[in-house]
């Protein structure tokens, strides 16, 4: 469950190591978010000769969370950290590299044919 306030490293190679959720957007009840959810972030530590700048503001999705994500016929998923994606438009990522696994509730078409590469 990520609210606002919580620093969350980044799962792309956009260059932001972690950044800081200022804005839910749908969340339960407005407050936290879960898997899939879209967030207002700014970014807190950039890697040197970034193109992205330091306390910049940007909308990212999450597609890991500790928290359990259960399932319709009663199974669950959780990870061991939260991680989200930065994005430019509504589901364009800014990098074209995606680091690690994806839940089936993200498996979009439109959204995974945008990465290059999925290691």
């Amino acid at each position: 469950m990520i609210q606002k306030g919580s620093v969350l490293p980044t799962g792309d190679n956009s260059g932001v190591l972690k950044t800081r959720v200022f804005h839910v957007y749908k969340g339960s009840k407005g407050r936290i978010g879960l898997v899939g959810d879209f967030f207002k972030v700014s970014a807190r530590e950039v890697l040197p000769e970034n193109p992205i700048a330091k306390k910049s503001k940007h909308k990212a999705i999450v597609i890991r969370t500790k928290y359990k994500n259960i399932r319709k016929d009663g199974s669950f998923i959780f990870f061991d950290k939260n991680i989200l994606i930065l994005l430019k438009k509504r589901l364009t990522p800014k990098s074209t590299l995606l680091r690690g696994s994806i839940t089936k509730n993200i498996r979009r078409k439109k959204f995974l044919s945008s990465f290059t590469k999925i290691i």
